[in-house]
């Protein structure tokens, strides 16, 4: 009798597969399974990738309009070079004669299908096709899955829908890529090649947005009105408010406790001054809802705001937990949900934790008390492809950030099943001669809830916030207070804080909030944004890469450029969700039959044309046009008007006589700072600007300067007559373990520009520069150095080796770094192989000659084709 080949996409669920069925046997150290009735094998995510251009034709080896677009008549695949052993295992079980069909076991998704799409159509399709489609992985899940296998021709709207996206992301990544890397890539620039995609370009315009709205903020001044007042038995303060605010019709730097002329605020304070005031008080129950279950996204969210880690790091020690230690649950899923028929596996993870050191108590609680808010955590509805992340019930020893996840996210677990947090809100008004005054402190916890599972306990007495106005009274009104002090505090407006890694992941995944069009707004909706819980750290970690944004994802000059660029142009289908909700729209309109694939690619090719045509065509002069004068040119005059590279006066650029051409320019790149139109403005009016932020030194540090004009030339003078204070981190207070040099009651902590032991940081604070002691720089070489690996510096003497240091010439390498006696520290670099001897071997010596044959246009393919094939995938 036959057999079926089950082909599933990871290691793992092949093994799930296998335990639950039973009857197999492990063939070949675990490359493949074997039964009666089945073979059972694996993926490792994508094995097989789109051919590259220039696996098409050479000729696509040199980039060139010319050749733009490049539209494949047909898409073709080929292995990824890690993964060739993997699908030959593949091919060789397809290959045997008792192999009658194929079950596709990949993921319950769009992806997970694609995935054995390519599988089967490398191989060459020539068997029937049964689809295994789960969304729980319990062994009752999956022995019912098997007994109701679907025909794999159920599943073909979706397997087009999945090639569709794929093909629909090449063309656009690569294209866009090219055609734009062609047209901006200066002769003189090192580096990535200007990428662009379907989901990298619109987050970076969420960023960029941002960046200008931060760079050309003009800080206002404002007071505010505090005082304090003396109760019967204590004493509080207020602050002036406007009880007739209203938002709506406000500007976007007002606010209800804003005053902006200082004369009324100076009227407020002397109209009070020791005259009697009026308080009343609310105090009501706040209930805060358990949280759900943890997926990817919200997972990266809490650890960056809680860790300060970045969203790769969270899905490094997520992943580690899942396959290595094997003690949380698959963790690149958009789910926060749990299946309807996990509920006795919760029971069995209880009871493997009820004796864990730590989190055992918060087991046997809810043994004891049942579980809270089931209707919640189980739903069918909300499990996509994979259920939400937990422990699997297993325990290992765990250290670093591996620990410190494993612990998130079981409290986590455990809190999702816990009873709602309870606290005391309080809002007391004080009025004195028709001036209110608010004093609203912070929550207080009276009921822990869930909250226990992150060891919070109720306020004691000392913790208890504002005593009441009246002694047992929850609410008081019209009781008389006395006005102990009043003070005005002068201060400016300040722009909007930049996105860190926390906030831009929810803009992602809630980008369908901000498209206009309400069925493209949906369909992005439904597609979880931009990107998906599995992308989006690459996705971040690609615009860190391409020099369009810095590790802590402040855009870069060039990242500012290339979004100006494409406004300019008009290519707002890249720099917009909108072409993802449009894109998504369709696809599910594929997916259910109601439009074919060749229509949904053929209006793909009318979106790249449109790109690549308006990326080749465009003229400088005509989207920079001498039409709004920034200001007179210092040295002759004429107008200022903005250009690509530069502000210039309008006869700077002009061929005409050197001797009688103006050359005053204000260029946009200012050692790493981004000159806005703002900024350039008050420079020429005033000659010279405020303090602004933003300059980045040669060692990648960030500093303040003030911009001025002297002798006709821009000239940057830095703050406080420093060229370099540092970069500015935020400040983890728990120290990283002992002093190396002092004795042992020094420890090393964080400062925001450097890891310093605390003898050191004393001196220096005191003003003594050559202070002995230990420290370390968190910015090296334009890298942050983060914690762990300051960490393993001071316990170990050495780093591991390190990546995306960059040298002086701008050129990225990888170092380990290493301790000297006098406890600096010195970069040892990878030991390189030697290179092969010419004739050492025929093949590599003739891809040799071949490579010198092509010259520079091949080495200029080289250095860029990194950058196309990973935007393809985005």
């Amino acid at each position: 009798m036959g057999k079926a080949l089950i082909i599933t996409e990871k290691p793992s669920v092949a093994r799930d597969i296998v335990d639950a069925i039973g009857g197999f046997t492990e063939e070949q150290g675990g490359e493949y399974y074997e039964s009666d009735e089945y073979v059972c094998t694996y993926a490792v995510g994508h094995i097989l990738t789109l051919l590259e251009p220039e696996d098409i034709d050479p000729a696509y080896k040199r980039w060139r309009l010319a050749d733009l677009p490049i539209m494949p008549d047909e898409f073709q695949i080929k292995p990824i070079p890690t993964q060739k052993k993997r699908i030959n295992v593949i091919k060789k079980l397809a290959k045997r004669s008792d192999i009658e069909s194929y079950i596709n076991a990949c993921d319950a998704a769009r992806e997970g299908e694609l995935i054995f799409r390519e599988i089967i159509k490398f191989l060459g399709h020539d068997k029937s096709i049964r689809r295994l489609w789960l969304q729980s992985m319990t062994k009752k899940a999956i022995k019912a899955g098997f007994k109701s296998l679907a025909d794999g021709a159920e599943y073909e709207g979706l397997a087009a829908a999945a090639e569709c996206r794929a093909y629909s992301d090449w063309l656009i990544g690569i294209n866009a890529t090219r055609a734009l890397t062609v047209r901006l890539k200066s002769r003189g620039q090192r580096g990535s090649s200007w990428s662009a995609g379907r989901v990298q370009t619109p987050t970076l315009a969420l960023l960029v947005e941002r960046e200008l709205e931060i760079l050309s903020h003009n800080p206002v001044p404002f007071w505010r009105v505090h005082a304090k007042f003396d109760s019967s038995d204590h004493t509080y303060d207020g602050t002036w408010f406007d009880p007739k605010f209203k938002k709506s019709a406000a500007g976007p730097d007002d606010r209800e406790d804003r005053i902006f002329v200082q004369q009324k605020a100076e009227e407020i304070v002397s109209s009070i001054r020791d005259k009697p005031a009026l308080a009343s008080e609310t105090r009501k129950e706040k209930v805060r809802k358990p949280p759900l279950l943890f997926d990817l996204t919200s997972l990266q969210k809490e650890a960056n705001r809680r860790f300060g880690w970045s969203a790769k790091r969270t899905l490094g020690a997520a992943q580690r937990c899942y396959e290595s230690h094997k003690v949380l649950t698959y963790p690149r899923t958009s789910s926060r949900v749990l299946p309807e028929d996990y509920r006795g596996e919760v029971d069995n993870l209880l009871a493997a934790f009820s004796d864990h050191s730590r989190l055992g108590k918060f087991a046997k609680n809810l043994q004891s008390k049942g579980l809270k808010n089931e209707k919640n955590v189980f739903n069918d509805a909300g499990v996509s492809d994979h259920f939400a992340i937990i422990p699997t019930g297993q325990t290992r020893k765990l250290d670093g950030d591996d620990a410190r996840l494993f612990d998130l996210v079981s409290r986590q677990f455990f809190a999702a099943f816990y009873p709602p947090a309870i606290f005391e809100e309080v809002e007391r008004i004080t009025v004195i001669e028709e001036q209110h005054f608010r004093s609203k402190p912070p929550l207080v916890l009276k009921v822990p809830g869930w909250q226990e599972c992150f060891d919070k306990k109720p306020a004691t007495a000392e913790e208890g916030g504002m005593l009441p106005l009246v002694k047992g009274q929850d609410n008081a009104s019209g009781i008389d207070v006395k006005n102990k002090n009043v003070e005005l505090d002068g201060q400016e407006t300040k722009p909007p804080g930049r996105i860190g890694e926390a906030g831009l992941l929810s803009l992602m995944e809630n980008a369908g909030r901000h498209v206009e069009d309400e069925e493209l707004s949906q369909a992005l909706q439904m597609a979880d944004g931009l990107g998906t819980a599995a992308t989006r750290a690459d996705i971040i970690e690609n615009l860190k890469s391409k020099e369009y944004v810095d590790q802590s994802l402040r855009p870069t000059v060039k990242g500012i450029r290339l979004i100006d660029i494409l406004h300019r142009i008009e290519a707002n289908t890249l720099t917009s969700a909108a072409l993802t909700g449009r894109l998504e729209k369709t696809l599910s309109e594929v997916e259910s039959g109601q439009c074919s694939a060749g229509d949904y690619m053929e209006q793909v090719r009318k979106i790249t044309e449109d790109v690549v045509e308006r990326a080749k065509s465009f003229d400088y002069d005509k989207i920079y046009p001498a039409e709004e004068s920034l200001g007179s040119c210092p040295n002759c005059g004429r107008d200022v008007f903005e250009r690509a590279w530069f502000y210039g006066c309008s006869e700077a650029t002009k061929r005409t006589d050197t001797a009688k051409r103006c050359d005053f320019l204000i260029w946009k790149d200012n050692y790493g700072r981004y000159i806005d139109k703002q900024t350039a403005s008050t420079l020429l009016k005033n000659k010279e600007t405020r303090e602004i932020d933003g300059f980045r030194s040669r060692s990648g540090k960030l500093y303040k300067a003030v911009l001025a004009i002297e002798d006709g030339k821009v000239i940057r003078r830095s703050v406080a007559g420093s060229e370099d204070p540092g970069a500015s981190f935020e400040i983890n207070e728990k120290p990283l373990g002992q002093c190396p040099i002092h004795e042992k009651d020094c420890l090393v902590i964080e400062s925001s520009s450097e890891f310093i032991c605390q003898k050191k940081k004393e001196r220096k604070d005191e003003g003594e520069r050559d202070a002995d002691g230990f420290s370390f720089p968190r910015m090296l070489c334009k890298r942050e150095i983060m914690r762990e690996e300051a960490v393993a510096f001071i316990e170990n003497g050495e780093t591991d080796y390190l990546t995306k240091f960059i040298s002086k010439r701008g050129r990225p390498f990888s170092a380990k770094l290493k301790r000297k006696t006098d406890w600096g520290f010195t970069f040892e670099f990878p030991v390189r192989a030697p290179r092969k001897k010419t004739g050492e071997d025929g093949e590599d010596s003739a891809k040799e000659k071949g490579a010198k044959a092509e010259g520079k246009d091949e080495k200029s393919a080289k250095r860029d084709k990194a950058t196309e094939s990973s935007e393809a995938a985005t």
